[in-house]
């Protein structure tokens, strides 16, 4: 009888821990007083008042960022404060000190239930003088899929869309263009890091077509004609200089039309994955930037 009551205290307590560690997810915009809008997303979660995650800001634009974000979130009185601390990595050409970090406080505010919210939030620079102003207004992520899904239902059931559209709309496609980080041509995504050394991780992701890749780093080459395959290709670099240049060169296409090639970046805090998407010849560069 202990044993069974032992057993289901044990249970009910990790079942506790999980649901306090469940995570959140919000897409959306942010509108700036100009009436300009960006696109937003934030993934936290939550245990015992204290918050923890990053945002997205400009989802798979010219300037997407991630950064950091801390809050706290008073259960009692239903308010969550957050705000955005450090920069992961940027496609902006601007230095880290020039970023405007969001400072955000949403009131009647309550953990699992609420699905959509709307509130002013205060822009910083690192120095917390203020830059810009504006609102933020997010959708929970489970109420999105719900509004895409019907859109993608109602097209495959109009007679007015063709056939060759009908394949090409698809849920699962539709909500990879919210989570997936695109490495295009001629485009630095810059990574900020505070570590010695990030292991550069690469493989194909989807079907082997033969994409092949040549790797360079500061210049030198890495990696020569990398066919990748479903298996991952685990690469250390070392970072000795402040700034660390990785140059990624496609050197075919394969038999389907991009070179797609997953490409994660990982140094022991910040896990960072995206998607090469180059023709032949074309090349997309990432620089590690250590922070002092």
């Amino acid at each position: 009888m202990l044993r069974s009551h032992l057993l289901f205290l044990s249970i009910f307590s990790l079942f506790n821990i999980c649901l306090a560690q469940e995570k959140h997810e919000y897409v959306g915009g942010v509108k700036l007083n100009d009436s300009t809008i960006i696109s937003y997303k934030i993934n936290f979660v939550e245990k015992t008042g204290k918050v923890s995650g990053y945002s997205i800001t400009d989802l798979r634009g010219e300037h997407e960022t991630q950064s950091n974000i801390f809050g706290e979130y008073d259960a009692k009185n239903k308010v969550l404060s957050f705000r955005e601390t450090g920069i992961v990595y940027t496609k902006s050409p601007i230095s880290q000190d020039d970023f405007c970090f969001l400072n955000v406080t949403v009131k009647n505010f309550v953990f699992g239930k609420t699905k959509n919210f709307k509130s002013k939030f205060v822009g910083l620079f690192s120095d917390k003088t203020e830059c810009i102003n504006g609102e933020i207004m997010l959708n929970a992520i489970e109420k999105v899929e719900e509004r895409m899904n019907k859109l993608v239902k109602k097209i495959n059931k109009s007679k007015k869309v063709a056939d060759s559209m009908k394949q090409k709309v698809n849920l699962l496609k539709v909500m990879d263009s919210l989570n997936m980080n695109i490495l295009k041509k001629d485009q630095t995504l810059s990574v900020f890091t505070t570590a010695d050394k990030i292991d550069l991780i690469i493989y194909d992701g989807g079907k082997e077509d033969g994409d092949r890749v040549t790797i360079l780093v500061n210049g030198k080459t890495l990696v020569n004609e990398y066919k990748a395959n479903n298996s991952k290709k685990i690469i250390s670099i070392d970072l000795v200089n402040d700034k660390t240049t990785i140059v990624i060169n496609a050197t075919n296409e394969g038999s389907i039309s991009p070179n797609t090639i997953v490409v994660e970046i990982d140094d022991n805090n910040n896990h960072i994955k995206a998607l090469s998407s180059l023709k032949k010849g074309e090349t997309t560069e990432i620089d590690i930037l250590k922070r002092k």
